[in-house]
């Protein structure tokens, strides 16, 4: 869909001026296996119509316009089968459904609604241009599980209701076009009451930048601002008219919840309408009706307006509370209020995921060249970008998928052909590459359950969400077996265990970025130049690149290499003694946060400084933190401990602010390389096979470091912050790592014996 505000005219298929709802059910997205099915009988019935040997001809091309409240809504589709005589136009739609037939007409009417108005777009466009010729439309419903018929022919009141949904879909674009207004009034504020120099001048930077390319990347230091920054400059855009919606990505439930903290430093909620989308499952609620006709009129009864719970700034608390009152799942009212939402706060599978982009891209008017693009930790993207597109299944997940297909009572051969998958993956060993007969298995049982909906139609809709998960993979399976070559690994982490994971996303990545209207990627860390660009898809050449400096970060940071110990795996334990004592010394001046690679690691390092100190204060970042427990967890901490033991990369290593000015020093236990596995030596020959010197450092050292860097940034956030920093490992004083540290953190020097780190303890 696509609206232009100036010429107020709308452009969109059959199929999405048909499904366009504004309430419950809006953004509903079909599955792929339902459009196999639907293609299969979409062929047979046109054999079937061949055979009847009356002319019919096949998607034929149709355009037509309809004008409804000084809006025209041009509409274009494809009618399935076309006929015409002196005296006629006949037209037939063919729609397969999950439901068996007959049913009363009036019955298929009301359930399918959408259908009768695609087919009425269709006629509405014959008469057009039939001229006296009568125009007769008709539904063909199909039963695919035992391919029973129905023709329903199109009801007199067809027109009115094509009428209907145009004033519906024009008061939509209305809206929209009142929102575009209202923020091209949005007042123009400070996140600060006295904003740095530097923060100023990157925002004018931002802006020049914006002017002179699509896609740009900002390189900040963490706690330079850079979330206001880019949130002042993404609506800079909205209040020029360049641009109609935000879309902010950021990784962590912490972040995003920042983000809209930030935000409404900005703009308060009637002044902007916001929404923080959370994943489905923490949509929830026990007990609600999936009934698609009982869910339309209890929202209905409740009055349930999304504009008003936007201006309200309702949160995920708020939506469940609702929903769990009016009997309307929180998901829908969500995604109702995206299609108000001028700012959109989420995670990055949101766009990279193929699966889970459908909950943006069906929302009505959503036009993805319309909006702005933030991602947050843009060094995060490449990693994450892959993940997306990886496929992963385990022998029992696929068995518990096995007998809930045969408890729904699935038809015989999705059962024996999940049942196989759930075998195949019993007998799997580990093994860091698929044999051949393996990997021959795999794709035949995978080709078989992606042809399983056409050949063997079943509802889906009844079955619970993680059935329904396993049905979208089944499906995946087949097309990215047959990928998985060049940029794949096809391998088995632990017995049981298939995964399929993509080496790297760069030209998807890329592609996804520039189909928005306006892209800012956000970093602390982008690495050696132009390593960020080619990891996500992107040409340095057209990607401007705006440098925040940050003058009061300069000297702000004593830091030194432990040339005294080994952290590498093998040798770790006949240092873990210098460790302890290490983090003891230290917290004889204030706290310490310690950045371990592991939490086996960081246990061993606890057990070892309670042996050494029983008395000593000591914390354990514990496992599976939320947003809310690790804000406790610290505050906590920092209240009653004096060395707080970390994981690099974890929540509090990554996108938390509040260790800034409260830690006097830092300890960094090793660089915490990525685990030695297949999927990372995967890596690092595809690196060498490109021609990669540094292959190694590539696959290896650059993540590692990244995470070094960026938990450091978090320990200096405001002028005046300092902070006395600890590479404990020899390995940080090769060049290969100490060229990647930030060069805010000097040269460091090399403590290569105790006198020497005791002697720098005590200078610094």
């Amino acid at each position: 869909m696509r609206i232009d505000l100036k010429a107020k005219r709308v452009e969109l298929s059959a199929q999405e001026f048909a499904t366009f709802r504004p309430g419950p059910g809006a953004g509903a997205g079909g599955a792929p296996w339902r459009a196999e099915a639907g293609r299969q009988w979409h062929e047979t019935m046109r054999k079937v119509a061949e055979a009847e040997g009356q002319g019919w001809q096949f998607e034929r091309t149709i355009a037509c316009e309809v004008g409804a409240l000084g809006w025209t809504i041009a509409i274009t589709g494809r009618a399935d089968q076309w006929r015409e005589t002196e005296t006629e136009v006949s037209i037939r739609e063919i729609k397969t459904i999950s439901l068996k037939l007959p049913r009363k007409p009036e019955f298929l009417l009301g359930r399918f609604a959408h259908h009768f108005l695609q087919l009425a777009a269709y006629c509405h466009a014959a008469r057009l241009g039939s001229g006296a010729r009568e125009v007769k439309g008709e539904l063909i419903f199909i039963d695919p599980a035992d391919g029973t018929r129905q023709p329903v022919a199109l009801p007199r009141t067809a027109e009115a209701d094509l009428l209907a949904q145009a004033e519906v879909l024009a008061a939509h674009a209305e809206n929209r076009r009142a929102s575009h207004a209202r923020l091209l009034n949005l007042p123009e504020r400070l996140p600060f009451k006295e904003p740095r120099p530097e923060w100023l001048q990157c925002g004018a930077d931002l802006d020049q930048a914006g002017l002179d390319s699509p896609t740009r990347l900002l390189v900040a230091p963490t706690g330079f601002g850079k979330t206001s920054a880019a949130l002042r400059h993404g609506l800079g855009l909205l209040r020029g008219g360049r641009a109609g919606r935000l879309l902010y990505l950021t990784g962590k439930g912490t972040g995003q919840t920042q983000v809209l903290t930030e935000l409404r430093r900005l703009a308060r909620s009637k002044e902007l309408r916001a929404v923080l989308l959370r994943p489905r499952a923490e949509h929830e609620v026990e007990g609600i009706t999936d009934d698609p006709e009982q869910i339309r009129r209890n929202w209905a009864n409740a009055k349930i307006d999304p504009q008003h719970l936007l201006e309200e700034a309702a949160d995920l608390r708020r939506v469940r509370e609702i929903g769990r009152i009016a009997g309307v799942p929180p998901w829908d009212i969500t995604k109702a209020m995206l299609g108000h939402a001028d700012v959109v706060i989420c995670d990055y599978n949101y766009v990279f995921s193929p699966r889970n982009r459908a909950a943006l891209e069906t929302v009505p008017g959503w036009d993805i060249a319309d909006t702005v693009l933030v991602v947050d930790e843009a060094h995060n993207l490449p990693d994450r970008a892959a993940e997306c597109l990886s496929l992963r299944d385990d022998e029992q997940s696929a068995a518990d998928f096995a007998f809930t297909l045969t408890r729904f009572r699935a038809p015989e051969a999705w059962c024996q052909t999940a049942q196989m998958w759930a075998d195949f993956l019993h007998r799997l060993p580990k093994a860091d590459a698929l044999s051949p007969d393996d990997r021959v298995e795999a794709m035949a049982i995978a080709e078989r359950m992606s042809v399983l909906a056409a050949e063997h139609p079943f509802n889906t809709d009844d079955l619970p969400d993680a059935a329904k998960q396993a049905v979208w993979n089944a499906a995946s399976w087949s097309d990215r077996l047959e990928a998985a070559d060049l940029g794949w690994l096809l391998w088995s982490p632990k017995p049981g265990l298939l995964s399929l994971d993509c080496l790297s996303a760069a030209k998807a990545t890329g592609e996804r970025l520039r189909a928005f209207g306006h892209t800012l990627l956000m970093t602390a860390t982008p690495g050696p130049r132009g390593s960020l660009a080619a990891d996500c898809g992107l040409d340095s050449d057209h990607l401007v690149t705006v440098h925040a400096l940050a003058p009061w970060r300069q000297g702000a940071y004593t830091v030194a290499i432990d040339g005294r110990v080994d952290t590498r795996l093998k040798t770790r334990d006949t240092h873990i003694a210098r460790t302890a004592a290490a983090l003891l010394r230290l917290s004889q001046e204030g706290a310490v946060a310690a950045f371990f690679p592991s939490y086996k690691y960081a246990e061993a390092a606890v057990k070892e400084v309670k042996n050494l100190d029983p008395k000593a204060d000591v914390a354990l970042q514990p496992r599976g933190l939320g947003p809310e427990g690790t804000a406790r967890f610290v505050e906590d901490s920092l209240n009653r401990y004096t060395i707080l033991c970390l994981i690099l990369g974890g929540s509090l290593g990554e996108g938390v602010d509040m260790l800034g000015g409260r830690i006097r020093s830092a300890v960094v236990i090793g660089p915490a390389l990525p685990e030695v596995n297949a999927l990372q030596e995967a890596r690092r020959k595809m690196f060498a096979e490109a021609g990669a010197e540094d292959a190694f450092s590539l696959a290896y050292v650059r993540p590692g470091m990244r995470k070094v860097n960026q938990a450091l940034g978090r320990l200096v956030r405001a002028p005046g912050h300092t902070a006395r920093v600890l590479l404990h490992c020899r390995r940080f004083a090769d060049e290969a790592y100490r060229s990647l540290l930030s060069t805010e953190y000097g040269d460091p020097q090399v403590l290569a014996d105790d006198d020497e780190f005791v002697g720098w303890s005590a200078r610094s």
